[in-house]
């Protein structure tokens, strides 16, 4: 049953770990393509790789990053795309219909993308370390360390499964691939004021952490919810009706705690970085009345929908 169960995830999204490979590679190759034409307008011997990779440091500069930013989006995206298209098209009732149990489908689903992210990691680090190492001009050394290296991966990698994790997970609980594109997009976003405002709470504590430590602060928080956010995800996908398919919210229940929690996380980035206390307050309304007309009211677009599917 277990490898039925394989094959056929395998199938389903083969195509689509081969497409973001294959992305993953060209941006490594574009990259490299780049650094090396403005190699080659220089005529000074030095080393494309610093000092500093030899040092238990994340590193990363303009010429060479030892975990490319575009892993990331890629994470990203398989977090994203793998849940919400097999509720859009049906493949998750097919599942079920299979004789499979739910739980099952659920890590086998998990660890099968899981496992495909990591493995485009690994081929477009190694891809892009191999273009450098036969294309750089003979002026340009190219040594590398594993102290550097091991830090930026396991560093880089904790963080793309925080991001693989957000994006399962509401991909889990929202059923309108538009809602959910501007939900993680938004959210995505915001995490860039959440990082500045805990810095600034460690600098006001007087706890405060360089870029090394607060980057391995970080990519502890980001594991920490991503193991949050998969066992939650696995105790919800069991109860997941297909009856609301085509929802905000595939759950009912969770539309309290998604409410209060959006008013607060929205209120509280604004009021942090308000200069007065009339822009919380007007966060704070803001938001209540967006969060209510969104999770309770229905969209002139789907009440059109509606009429047009009764018409």
């Amino acid at each position: 049953m277990q490898k039925q169960l394989n094959k056929l995830i395998w199938r389903r999204h083969r195509r689509l770990f081969g497409l973001i490979g294959g992305l993953s590679l060209l941006v490594a190759l574009s990259n490299v393509v780049v650094v090396l034409h403005t190699l080659s307008n220089e005529n000074n011997v030095h080393e494309l790789v610093s000092n500093k990779i030899n040092q238990w440091q994340i590193y990363d500069t303009n010429e060479f990053s030892a975990y490319s930013f575009w892993l990331y989006f890629a994470f990203w995206m398989l977090g994203f795309v793998l849940m919400n298209t097999d509720l859009k098209d049906n493949f998750n009732q097919f599942l079920f219909s299979s004789g499979f149990t739910r739980r099952r489908v659920y890590w086998t689903k998990l660890g099968m993308g899981l496992g495909a992210a990591i493995a485009v990691a690994v081929l477009t680090i190694a891809f892009q370390c191999g273009i450098f190492w036969v294309s750089l001009p003979a002026s340009v050394g190219f040594h590398l360390a594993w102290p550097g290296l091991l830090t930026s991966w396991a560093s880089g990698l904790a963080g793309s499964i925080g991001f693989f994790a957000i994006c399962w997970f509401a991909a889990l609980i929202i059923g309108q691939t538009g809602a959910l594109a501007i939900t993680v997009i938004g959210f995505s976003l915001s995490l860039t004021g959440v990082i500045n405002i805990v810095e600034s709470i460690f600098g006001k504590t007087g706890m405060g952490l360089s870029s090394t430590q607060f980057s391995w602060l970080w990519a502890g928080i980001s594991l920490v919810a991503a193991l949050i956010l998969f066992v939650w995800g696995a105790y919800l996908y069991p109860r997941l009706s297909l009856e609301h398919n085509g929802e905000y919210l595939l759950f009912p229940g969770l539309k309290v705690p998604v409410y209060i929690v959006f008013v607060v996380y929205v209120t509280f980035l604004n009021a942090w970085n308000a200069a007065d206390g009339t822009s919380a307050v007007i966060a704070f309304l803001v938001s209540v009345a967006f969060g209510y007309f969104w999770l309770w009211r229905p969209s002139i677009m789907e009440k059109w929908h509606e009429r047009r599917s009764r018409g």
